[in-house]
C-alpha cells in the first residue's frame, strides 16, 4: 500500500471539520499519511484535480478514493489496500 493521502482545505469550516475527523481516524489506527491542504498550494489543488473530485477531505488510498469521514469505507479500504500488501 502506497502511503494514503488526506487532501484537505482550511477555508471552509464544515470541510476541515471533516478533514479533522479523518485525520484523528488516521492517527489512532496508527496509519501513516500525507496530508496536503489545497488552500493555498496549487500543487496539492492540481492534485486533487486530477483525482476527478473537487471536495475535501478526500483520502486517497492507491486508486481507491473515500470522500468526507466514513468509517466504514475508510475502514474497508484500509484493510484491502493493506492485505494487498500482505
Amino acid at each position: 500500500m502506497n502511503r494514503p493521502i488526506l487532501y484537505t482545505q482550511t477555508d471552509c469550516a464544515d470541510s476541515a471539520a471533516e478533514g479533522q475527523k479523518v485525520r484523528d481516524w488516521l492517527i489512532q489506527h496508527d496509519i501513516p499519511f500525507i496530508r496536503r491542504n489545497v488552500t493555498g498550494d496549487q500543487k496539492a489543488a492540481l492534485a486533487l484535480y486530477e483525482t476527478g473530485i473537487f471536495a475535501t477531505p478526500l483520502l486517497l488510498v492507491d486508486n481507491v478514493k473515500v470522500l468526507g469521514f466514513r468509517t466504514g469505507e475508510l475502514t474497508e479500504v484500509v484493510d484491502v489496500a493493506l492485505r494487498s500488501v500482505a
